[in-house]
């Protein structure tokens, strides 16, 4: 029982090893979905329906399909079939074949190979059986003037499978759905039409309604209904009779909410929101739009869904209802990690990430799946799946599968690996401390990946060799493995330090603890030591006893270390590193001590060996033949003697009964020699050479090839009929040989054919023959040949012999003979010889050719019997029947039916149809179609492409055995016209082929990208994206547009942002103009075409970047610190990166002082340049606040100006105070008077007034006294009489005392004259405020008052007082009372005079405002200033408004003089008028000028550019049109046939066209003669133009030339439209008026002819400037910024009537010809200069031409060309659209009360206001 458990443990752990070692194949990978088939596929059983699934990995995935419960999928034929590519196809049947087991389950597709399997989503699949159906027409009548509304009824089974489509008013009005009907009527896309407006005639209108299928496509169409009118004149409240209830779509599709309300009068629409607190209207937006009963939301977010709430109301009252809108979310579902690689044991953790559009998604239902199976506890929310303990079960596919609400899933895969794993301790044994004498046990337990193993050391040796101790290990059924160590009975010397050490090829670990037993301590004999030379040799002291106190070690009587290499570690054992042969080879001894003294020691001898070396074999196989001579050379390169070469074989020494031998050449080397290579001499040779340092081994395989000989050879053999016979061969060899059976086709010496494995053929593993039922076929010769490469190999022959009665290969045969051949009826018969020969009709009678003319008989002697023939000549219906040939022997008989059936070829098939038809595939059926008896065995399908400029071979696919009447034709190619046809085929020839069948399959997504992308940068914000369309072979249908998306590249974002062009469908060139990107940034621009079927892939990313522009922020952190008071330092940070647009020049200082003055001088605004983020201003004024501006600017100029930034500079000492003033005042004293600094640099804190007494030339006293700021005066009393005193002021602030002023002496006299101590000088004051003005005098003089030498009166103005103390008060001010103001005194004694300049200051006058140029959106404009108010101009307001529209309003700068108005209509005339402003007011506004932008109502294209008749249809280029600088609108087009009846009416296309690239007009009769007449409307008019076109012949050739005259002899252009009619003749009489005036202006000019001579050759001169400028600006182009005119000397603004009529408009264009020249897409290429000059009246009729602008001026504009398709089917327009009803759009007149002169020269027009 032990042995047969230690077995059991060897053979687990062996198989642990081997099975837990195999190494991770890194070329395995598991299975990934590459097409998951779709959640729900439903189908129509004629057309039938498939099932796309496919997958990767390595190796490839086999795909399976399975039911819901997991059962296998089964092919059932004719109705389900699974193809080898894992597509599953449920083919057409018919309504009785419906299964619910197969046409309405589940199925799953699964994906399975060597490492794992998947499971797709469930596929629901849903089978509708086609049933006949009729629609009817429900009519909800409404009064006259009042809304009807008619519904489409359709039966319940199909509701949810049939819409509408359309309605027709009879008899061939087809109205389509939209989301804005035309007015009339309105076809709302659920299916109801509204029209709107009951008239009495509209009872008399019928109406069908078309409905379409959406699986079989049949439309059915209801018989016409008519409306009827109610008597009810009343008001009837709303009510709402259709709602959309629940819409659901996906996110970033559109959304269509409907609520139809009827009530008279019609209800007016009303939408809120219920998504907030409370219910909010829904506005228009660019995404919403409210159309009345339907609101429209392009592009829905989920911050979209929610609950709307629409309400119908009109006089009689309202109605309402709710309406809810889910958007769905795309969500995304991955494991992360995707591939995990764990060892055994460890811990695998996947965690399923769910994210929609980037953002997490919380609380979702998650399905855990393990290799396709639902693993348990997994309906749980958690995202984490942990897998604890992994062992080799765990490994497989993982799968995460999130399950919505709304029923779609999503899931995601993983792969989990397994690795090796390093050992790990489990279990370690502890520190002991034990008396001698009991009995330990240490213990460790390992676990890893392979099964480690262990081994014991004790202080670093082998453990002790007695019989006190034994070592235990076994291996777990878990497969950890236990070792032990058991001392019986423990002694002083078994102490020291014990180690485990587990080991496998991942890693080792190991653990140590000591074992102390109490004792005098002992050191164990220490044995041999070998070192190895340039390693670590770890010296430990096997010491035991306890406790021990030190460990010594010395060598040659030294203790150590006494070298840098040696340590003595603190567990007592010596390290030396790196060994050194020389120096450490020797005697160590190691003593240890404990605390009593006593000590033991013992000494080792530690030798150092260079180990051994060997030179490896030059191969690492040798593979030779049997017989050859073999030897090895094994040479030692390195290693100290002495040296043991020894050989081994397979792991085991050289045996000499081997026949090998061993020759020592010397020390060094060795070889080994074999003279006769045997079959035994196989094996792996290994050199192992060792010295006492290491053991080295090199190893070398060696095969001998062993030709085969034989174990078992044939011999030959004999078998009844119908036995079993085992025919045995078998050989030995090396390689092992292969075992071939032949059998030959003839003779012995002929030839032979291989006996392969087949039904009643065995091929024995050992290369037996086994033959089963064996018949007479199996006799013959058969050859045995074993070989395995080596020689020629061997070979046997042997003899097979079948002994038999006759008998005959099939019991019965068909023989199909077409009527009136010969019919040759054979039989074959095998047995042992004689054989007789019968033939028989039914059975019964006996053939005879003596008796019967018709028939001959043959016999003749085969090699295996008899072979007989019977002839049947000129067969008829009559001979066919069953006919036996009977044949017999000694053995016994047997007998052969042969069933003659007289044919005749089969009729060609019928009803040839296309049941489904796919992008690759097409099901065909037909009927059969057969007369006689004969039969259909197989039909061919022949098919080829319908090209007519190439025709191809046909090609054939058959359908057989037995033949089916539908056929599924594959490997097609998508949107490809091709012809079928059908020939059956049976025994007697091939019917004639059936009818062609052409078909077109349907389209694919393009496979290929656009090509020969580019991207080129017009401006700073555009790119120019260019590219090829798809080769022709990869588009796959018709590109209907291209999606271009663009990113930028240095960002994280891996989503391009995708927009829209529209194609041509002929594969033209396609480009975009990229518009609104961010300036100066790189873009990666991808390009993906779009057919029908969905988007292709991407293009290859171009890479371009914008150009560069002017910074659009500011530089930010402006700060700003005062070093001085004439010095600021202003620092700032540059603006963010993103708003640079370009590489930064450097910076612009822009700073001025905040001063109050009157009128500055000077325009004292500064700036500086720099490139530095700092800057030191210098030489300002001291103690001046300034207004601080930064901004930075790149090559293409100056940025944005940051916000201003206030600093002031600091105080400094004052200027001298402006003017002082002594005066007697009495006989001793004196009144001094001063006036502050005008530079007071500073606030002023005091005023220092200096005193000095003078006796002549000798200075008697001086002294200094310090009076307040706010005192300007002083009386000094108590002076000496007639003493001359001088005084002066200083003015003082906190920097310091300033400077002195003039020094005013005067003597003190009893005389007092007349003098005023007061000041003059300007006075400036605000009107409408009071100002009083001083005269203050001394020696009580009589004060005048004058105003401009006139004598001012009390009460002699109304606002002027004059006061008792002299001063003069003016109340009100106003800008008359202005002026010189004189106060003069008189006393008799002495006379003064002082001047007072007042100056009032009142709000600006009104600036004069110039127009000086116009684009098609843009204004630019300058102005003068006129008189400022006496008060510096403070800012500019400019107003503008189009036509009658609201007014906006602009500040500008009190700098600027001109600015250009942007983003304006083109075709548009504006009102613009400006006002300026300054501290006290805002002036007048200036005159308002009329401006109109450049743009013109569309023009006229030619007909060869516009027109592209074919046979049915025309292909209208609407791009041609010419938009003449305006995009234009809409289209109205309409046609009628030219015929002999003069009330053809007109066919509407459209009367509200979209802008596209194309348009196609259907149902056209071939070689027909049309008349279309086209109108094109913009915002600056409309153009309409009729064409004559001629439609092809129905082969596509060229029409009759009769027609063609017919149609030439028509007008090719007509004007017939009075909307064009009216304005043309309007203008021809402006013209003429337009002359006169100029006439009458001409003789006026004539009168000043000599004042205006000069100016008048300036203008001539400037004209002529003009028409270069013009022919300039063509040729040059400018982006991004805009260009102000500049003001040269010549081009000067006029500033008086004589230079320019007031009230003038002036535009300059290239000419009026270009104007209706066709163009590409683009605005027209001339631009449009409006001068505008404006005075307060008309001085003069007519003036000279106004001075030209500046040159080369002019913008170039480029816009997109809309490119969109118009829907050409029943398909749902969710576009506005109008019905053929409104067949004429109502021409408006518009009255224009301008004068229009036109000047030929220049194209100058003027209009008079």
């Amino acid at each position: 029982m032990w042995i047969s458990s230690r077995l059991f443990v060897i053979f687990l752990l062996l198989h642990l090893e081997t099975t837990c070692s195999e190494p991770f194949e890194a070329h395995l990978r598991g299975p990934g979905f590459v097409m998951e088939p779709p959640g729900r596929v439903e189908f129509s059983n004629s057309s039938g329906g498939w099932l796309d699934c496919s997958a990767s990995g390595s190796p490839q995935p086999t795909i399976d399909w399975v039911h819901a419960d997991g059962s296998a999928v089964t092919e059932i034929h004719g109705v389900r079939r699974v193809l080898r590519n894992g597509t599953l196809v449920l083919m057409p049947f018919a309504a009785a074949a419906y299964h619910q087991d197969v046409h309405n389950t589940i199925y799953r597709c699964i994906a399975s190979n060597s490492v794992g399997r998947i499971v797709s989503r469930d596929v629901q699949v849903r089978a509708v059986v086609a049933q006949a159906y009729k629609v009817d027409v429900e009519v909800l009548s409404a009064s006259r003037g009042c809304t009807a509304i008619l519904r489409c009824v359709v039966p319940t089974f199909v509701k949810e499978l049939v819409r509408v489509v359309s309605w027709v008013h009879e008899p061939a009005i087809y109205i389509y759905p939209s989301l804005q009907g035309d007015g009339k009527f309105h076809l709302l896309p659920t299916g109801e039409l509204l029209i709107h407006n009951l008239q009495e005639s509209d009872e008399s209108q019928s109406f069908r309604c078309r409905s379409m299928h959406r699986l079989t496509r049949q439309v059915v169409v209801s018989s016409p209904t008519r409306l009827r009118i109610n008597s009810h004149r009343g008001i009837i409240s709303p009510s709402v009779v259709e709602h959309t209830a629940h819409v659901q779509v996906s996110q970033d599709e559109g959304a269509v909410l409907l609520c139809v309300a009827q009530g008279c009068p019609s209800p007016e629409y009303s939408w809120y929101t219920h998504n907030g607190a409370g219910p909010l209207p829904v506005l228009s937006g660019p995404r919403v739009r409210l159309l009345g009963p339907i609101l429209a939301i392009e592009a829905v977010t989920g911050e979209d869904s929610g609950v709307y709430k629409c309400t119908a109301s009109n006089v009689g009252g309202e109605a309402s209802a709710e309406l809810r809108l889910t958007v769905a979310t795309p969500i995304q579902v991955e494991i992360s990690p995707n591939v995990l690689s764990v060892h055994m044991g460890g811990t695998a953790e996947f965690r399923c990430l769910v994210t929609s559009n980037g953002s997490p998604v919380g609380m979702q239902n998650i399905l855990w799946y393990k290799d396709g199976r639902q693993l348990p506890s997994s309906g749980r929310v958690e995202d984490t799946l942990v897998v604890p303990r992994v062992s080799r079960e765990n490994r497989g596919m993982y799968q995460c599968v999130v399950r919505r609400p709304e029923g779609d899933t999503f899931q995601a895969t993983a792969e989990l690996q397994l690795g090796d794993a390093p050992p790990v301790l489990l279990y370690s044994f502890i520190e002991q401390t034990l008396q001698p004498g009991p009995a330990v046990s240490l213990k460790c337990s390992a676990a890893g990946n392979p099964t480690p193993q262990i081994s014991w050391t004790l202080d670093g040796f082998p453990l002790p060799s007695n019989g006190r101790f034994m070592i235990g290990q076994y291996i777990t059924v878990h497969g950890d493995v236990i070792s032990h160590v058991n001392i019986s009975h423990v002694m002083v010397e078994d102490g020291g330090e014990y180690a485990c050490i587990a080991e496998n090829r991942a890693g080792r670990v190991q653990h140590a603890a000591r074992l102390n037993i109490y004792g005098l301590p002992y050191i164990r004999l220490i044995p041999k030591v070998t070192a190895v030379s340039g390693e670590t040799l770890n010296l430990k002291c096997p010491v035991a006893g306890y406790p021990i106190e030190e460990i010594h070690w010395e060598r040659g009587g030294r203790e150590l270390p006494d070298d840098i290499r040696q340590r003595v570690q603190p567990d007592g054992s010596l390290t030396i590193s790196p060994v050194q042969k020389n120096s450490d080879s020797g005697v160590y001894t190691c003593w240890a001590r404990n605390k009593q003294g006593h000590s033991a020691r013992r000494s080792g001898e530690v030798t150092v060996i260079v180990p051994p070396k060997v030179s490896p074999f030059q191969t690492s196989i040798l593979q030779l033949n049997m017989g050859d001579r073999a030897s090895l050379t094994c040479s030692v390169v390195k290693g100290d003697l002495p040296l043991t070469i020894n050989w081994r074989k397979d792991g085991r020494p050289i045996d000499p009964t081997q026949h090998m031998s061993v020759k020592q050449v010397d020390q060094y080397n060795s070889i080994l020699v074999i003279e006769n290579l045997g079959s035994d001499h196989t094996g792996n040779y290994s050199c192992v050479v060792r010295n006492s340092a290491a053991e080295v081994e090199n190893s070398q395989a060696l095969l001998v090839n062993v030709p085969p000989r034989w174990i078992v050879e044939p011999v030959d053999a004999n078998v009844e009929r119908n036995r079993h016979i085992m025919l045995h061969c078998q050989a030995q060899g090396v390689p092992t040989p292969s075992i071939v059976w032949k059998k030959a086709t003839g003779s012995k010496s002929g030839e032979y054919e291989e006996v392969r494995e087949r039904p009643f053929t065995k091929l024995l593993g050992n290369g037996s023959l086994l033959l089963q039922h064996v018949k007479e076929d199996r006799e013959g010769f058969y050859l045995c040949q074993a070989n395995n490469g080596i020689g020629t190999g061997i070979g046997k022959v042997i003899q097979l012999k079948v002994n038999s009665s006759p008998y005959f290969s099939s019991t019965s045969r068909s023989v199909m003979v077409k009527k009136g051949d010969t019919a040759l009826l054979q039989c074959a018969v095998s047995g042992d010889k004689p054989i007789n020969i019968v033939w028989m009709r039914s059975g019964k009678n006996t053939l005879n050719p003596s008796t019967n003319y018709k028939i001959s008989v043959k016999q003749e002697a085969t090699p295996d019997g008899v072979s007989a023939e019977l002839q049947i000549r000129t067969v008829d219906a009559t001979d066919s029947g069953p006919y036996f040939c009977r044949a017999s022997n000694l053995y016994g008989n047997d007998q052969q039916l042969v069933q003659l059936q007289v044919q005749e070829p089969p009729q060609p098939p019928s009803v040839l149809e296309a049941a489904m038809i796919s992008s690759r595939s097409v099901n065909l059926k037909w009927q059969p179609k057969t007369l006689g008896t004969g039969d259909v065995s197989k039909y061919l399908v022949e098919f080829r492409e319908a090209d007519p400029l190439f025709v191809e071979q046909w090609q054939q696919v058959e359908v057989k055995d037995p033949p089916t009447f539908n056929a599924m034709i594959e490997n097609l190619k998508p949107a490809t016209r091709y012809a079928f046809r059908v020939i059956a085929e049976g025994s007697a020839g091939r019917s004639a082929p059936s009818q062609e069948l052409i078909v077109r399959t349907e389209p694919q997504r393009p496979a290929g990208p656009p090509l020969n992308l580019s991207a080129r940068p017009l401006s700073s914000t555009e790119l120019l994206i260019s590219w090829v369309a798809p080769l022709p072979e990869l588009r796959h249908g018709d590109i209907q547009g291209y999606n271009v998306g663009y990113k930028l590249a240095n960002s994280g974002n891996t989503a391009y942002n995708f927009t829209s062009v529209s194609g041509d469908g002929d594969g033209g060139n396609g480009e975009l103009l990229l518009s609104g990107l961010a300036k100066f940034q790189r873009y990666n621009v991808v390009v993906q075409a779009f057919n029908q079927v969905g988007p292709g892939p991407l293009s290859e990313p171009a890479t371009s970047q914008t150009m560069e522009d002017v910074p659009s922020r500011s530089p930010e952190d402006v700060r700003c610190a005062a070093l001085s008071s004439q010095s600021l330092q202003v620092s700032w940070q540059p603006p963010p990166i993103y708003h640079t647009n370009g590489l930064l020049q450097g910076y612009k200082l822009i700073f001025e002082p905040i001063i109050d003055d009157i009128q500055p001088s000077k325009d004292e605004v500064e700036s500086r340049k720099t490139t530095a983020l700092t800057m030191v201003l210098t030489g300002l004024r001291k103690y001046t606040n300034y207004s601080i501006q930064v901004l930075a600017h790149t090559r293409m100029g100056d940025g944005v100006l940051s916000k201003p930034l206030y600093c002031h500079s600091e105080e400094d000492v004052p200027e001298a105070p402006a003017d002082i003033k002594v005066v007697v005042s009495s006989s001793q004293s004196l009144y001094i008077s001063w006036l502050p600094p005008t530079e007071p640099n500073g606030v002023i804190t005091k005023f220092s007034l200096y005193t000095r007494v003078v006796n002549g030339r000798e200075e008697l006293n001086n002294e200094k006294r310090s009076l307040p700021s706010q005192q300007a005066y002083y009386e000094a009393k108590g002076l000496h009489p007639h003493m001359e005193y001088q005084f002066w002021v200083t003015a003082s602030t906190r920097v310091g005392e300033g400077k002195s002023s003039r020094v005013a002496s005067q003597i003190t006299t009893n005389r007092i004259p007349a003098r005023i101590i007061s000041f003059g000088g300007p006075v400036v004051r605000p009107w409408r405020s009071t100002v009083t003005l001083p005269c203050t005098a001394v020696g009580k003089p009589k004060r005048d008052w004058f105003k401009s030498d006139v004598v001012l009166r009390q009460g002699g103005v109304h606002n002027t007082q004059l006061l008792d103390t002299g001063d003069l008060i003016i109340s009100s001010l106003e800008l008359a009372d202005g002026g010189n103001y004189s106060c003069q005194v008189d006393n008799g004694i002495g006379t003064d005079r002082l001047t007072h300049i007042l100056m009032v200051q009142v709000p600006p006058s009104a600036p004069t405002l110039y127009v000086t140029s116009a684009t098609s959106s843009s204004i630019l404009m300058h102005w003068k200033c006129g008189f400022t108010g006496n008060a510096p101009i403070t800012g500019y307001t400019l107003f503008y408004r189009r036509g009658n529209g609201n007014t906006d309003e602009m500040q500008l700068s009190r700098h600027a003089s001109s600015h250009e108005l942007k983003g304006l209509v083109c075709g548009s005339t504006y009102q613009i008028y400006l006002s300026a402003q300054n501290k006290v007011g805002p002036s007048p506004s200036s005159i308002m000028l009329h401006v109109r932008t450049q743009g013109q109502s569309p023009g006229q294209p030619s007909s060869t550019a516009l027109l592209a008749p074919n046979s049915t249809s025309l292909l209208v280029r609407l791009h041609s049109w010419p938009d003449n600088g305006c995009p234009i609108l809409y289209f109205v087009l309409q046609y009628k046939a030219m015929t002999d009846d003069p009330d053809a009416e007109w066919v509407m296309v459209s009367n509200a066209l979209k802008p596209q690239r194309r348009l196609v007009v259907p149902n056209l009769l071939p070689s027909t003669l049309y008349h279309l007449r086209m109108e094109a409307h913009n915002v600056a008019g409309q153009s309409s133009a009729e064409f004559s076109f001629v439609t092809l012949t129905k082969d596509g050739d060229p029409p009759p030339p009769e027609i063609v005259q017919r149609g030439h002899r028509g007008t090719t252009v007509f004007y017939g439209n009075i909307n064009l009619l009216i304005p043309s003749i309007a203008a021809l009489s402006g013209m003429i008026c337009t002359i006169v005036m100029v006439i009458i202006c001409y003789r006026n000019m004539l009168k000043n002819a000599r004042p205006l001579a000069e100016q008048s050759a300036h203008s001539q001169k400037e004209s002529l400037e003009n028409r270069a400028n013009s022919e300039a600006a063509q040729r040059e182009r400018y982006y991004a910024t805009i260009h102000k005119v500049s003001m040269q000397n010549n081009d000067k603004i006029p500033e008086t009537s004589e230079d320019i009529s007031p009230y003038a408009t002036f535009q300059l264009s290239e000419g009026a010809g270009n104007m209706s020249q066709p163009h590409h897409g683009g605005p027209a290429n001339t631009l449009l200069h409006s001068f505008m000059y404006h005075e307060r009246a008309l001085a003069e009729g007519c003036s000279s031409p106004p001075p030209a602008a500046s040159k080369n001026r002019r913008r170039h504009s480029r816009k997109t060309e809309p490119e969109s398709e118009e829907s050409e089917s029943d398909q749902d327009q969710l576009t506005s659209s109008r019905t053929e009803s409104s067949n004429q759009h109502e021409g408006k007149i518009k009255h224009n009360s301008r004068l229009i002169q036109h000047f030929p020269n220049h194209n100058i027009s003027i209009t008079y206001l």
